[in-house]
C-alpha cells in the first residue's frame, strides 16, 4: 500500500536545544519584548504599556504637587479616560522619551492646586477668528523636565557694569 505524497509523516527535531524551556528563560525572553516596546514611539505602544508609562510619569510629577496617594489615583482614572478618549495619542501631545522610556511632557495639561484640593485639566484650544496663519501662543504642559537655567548673558551684563554706573 502505497501513501500520498501529502501524508508523510515528518518529524521535526530542534536544533540546538538540549534543555527544556524553563521559567527563568520565559521570563527573560518575556521581559526582553517589553524592553523592547518601551523603546518605540509613543503612538507606537500598546494601551498597557502606555498606561504604565503614566502611571510612572504621575510618580515623576507628584512631588511638584504634593500629591496624595488618593489624588494620584483620581488622576491616573483622568489620564486613562483621556488615552480612551484619543487626547494622549499623538506625538504631539505627549513628549516621551524613548532611550529613558518616560514621558517628558505633556502638552496642554494644566494642573493646580486650590483651596478644595488639586484641579487638573487640559487647556481648551482657541478658535481660530480669521484665517490667517498666528504664532500659537505656548500652551501650558505639565513636565518632568528641569527648568531652564537663567539666560547667562544678562548675569554676564550686570557683572561687566561699574557700581558708579549704575548709582548715576
Amino acid at each position: 500500500m502505497e501513501r500520498h505524497k501529502t501524508h508523510k509523516n515528518v518529524v521535526i527535531e530542534p536544533l540546538g536545544w538540549e534543555q527544556p524551556i524553563g521559567s527563568d528563560s520565559l521570563k527573560t525572553l518575556l521581559e526582553g519584548g517589553a524592553r523592547d516596546a518601551f523603546r518605540r514611539p509613543w503612538h507606537r505602544i500598546e494601551r498597557g504599556l502606555r498606561l504604565s508609562r503614566i502611571r510612572q510619569f504621575i510618580e515623576d510629577v507628584s512631588p511638584q504637587y504634593d500629591m496624595t496617594d488618593k489624588e494620584k489615583e483620581s488622576f491616573f482614572v483622568f489620564l486613562q479616560k483621556s488615552l480612551d478618549n484619543k487626547l494622549l495619542n499623538t506625538v504631539k501631545v505627549v513628549e516621551y522619551d524613548p532611550e529613558s522610556e518616560r514621558i517628558q511632557t505633556i502638552k496642554g495639561l494644566e494642573i493646580k492646586r486650590t483651596e478644595d484640593g488639586l484641579k487638573w485639566a487640559f487647556s481648551s484650544k482657541t478658535a481660530k477668528k480669521d484665517g490667517t496663519r498666528k504664532k500659537r501662543k505656548e500652551e501650558p504642559s505639565v513636565t518632568t523636565l528641569p527648568l531652564e537655567p537663567l539666560d547667562t548673558k544678562i548675569e554676564e551684563s550686570i557683572s561687566d557694569t561699574k557700581p558708579h554706573a549704575l548709582l548715576g
